[in-house]
């Protein structure tokens, strides 16, 4: 078993503070890290995952007092409301930045986004560097998503340190929920685990406005083609009777007809979206990874609940291939 040892923690925070970047494990996938008020540093993640500036970055930390340094002034009181419900966990936050946050942080937007992840790893990381961390996903632009330091492995960035252990893959799975504040107001830019009946829940009377379908660039993993694998990913179809040769499935229930796949993986034994969710990435990964599998095919869900988090990553994952067909 590969342990992560106090040592490792020590050399990865000394990374982050002279400008390196770190490949660490959160609750949600694996990041790609480097100080968020260093924008050389934050350079490098752009050129190690060959992504776009103008997809802007999530700053992790972890003490509310960083925000004095990343939000503007006066910061929305709804933003430590929501962080005293859902932080740390999978939920970032965006607002008004600072002048201290460099713009290729934020793609030149006049906001950011932030979160405090829950991870222990992560959060002794951060408590240890002692700097905001930007932090992507630790994959190739427009990859799948790692949940595994052996998925970041294999995509051999060029990573100052990684943080490898046995065991430390995100319980999430997929990617945070990221919510605007706007006065009262709370807008799901990205849907993640936590949903907009949690945000009410937790906050009764908020009014929480869901995604729409032309929604600004300005939050991570809104580009529609997004979180792919290698292979060509495609949803079956109701009335699907055959998959091509060579072809694997993945699908969300015991119960569910696995066709004539050549290899067939469950997220679930009984449609359990947290297990769905916690499960996505990894089983990707292996269908990516399997030399008998040639296309991939997955199981729709309904889009409700974390379903909708769920599809969302689904449908950027098979855009490139024209899915719906």
């Amino acid at each position: 078993m590969k342990i992560i040892t106090e040592e490792a923690l020590n050399q990865a925070a000394e990374c982050l503070q002279h400008g390196g970047l770190v490949a660490f494990p959160t609750e949600t996938v694996y990041g790609l890290g480097a100080n968020a008020l260093d924008p050389i540093a934050v350079a490098k993640i752009f050129e190690a995952k060959e992504r776009p500036t103008f997809d802007p970055l999530i700053v992790h930390i972890a003490s509310l007092s960083q925000l004095d340094d990343l939000y503007a002034k006066p910061i929305n009181p709804l933003v430590y409301e929501l962080a005293r419900h859902f932080w740390p966990g999978p939920l970032t936050i965006v607002h008004q930045k600072s002048d201290l946050v460099p713009g290729l942080v934020t793609s030149g937007l006049d906001s950011v986004a932030v979160r405090m992840p829950s991870h222990p790893v992560a959060l002794k990381l951060l408590r240890m560097a002692g700097v905001p961390v930007a932090a992507p996903s630790a994959n190739k632009f427009g990859q799948l998503s790692p949940t595994s330091y052996k998925h970041v492995e294999k995509q051999a960035m060029p990573i100052d340190f990684l943080i490898a252990g046995d065991d430390v893959a995100g319980a999430v799975g997929i990617e945070s929920t990221v919510v605007s504040v706007d006065n009262d107001v709370c807008s799901i830019l990205r849907p993640g685990v936590i949903t907009a009946a949690d945000l009410q829940k937790a906050i009764p009377g908020l009014i929480v406005n869901v995604p729409g379908e032309n929604v600004k660039l300005t939050s991570p993993g809104l580009l529609n083609s997004h979180y792919s694998p290698l292979k060509p990913l495609y949803f079956v179809t109701s009335d699907q009777t055959e998959l091509p040769v060579n072809s694997g499935i993945i699908v969300h229930s015991a119960t569910a007809k696995v066709l004539n796949a050549n290899k067939v993986i469950r997220t679930s034994d009984n449609c359990n979206l947290l297990e769905i969710a916690a499960n996505l990435f990894a089983s990707l990964h292996q269908m990516e990874d399997d030399d008998k599998v040639e296309q991939i095919f997955i199981e729709r869900l309904e889009e409700k609940g974390i379903g909708i988090a769920i599809m969302d990553r689904l449908k950027k994952a098979t855009y490139q291939y024209k899915a719906d067909r």
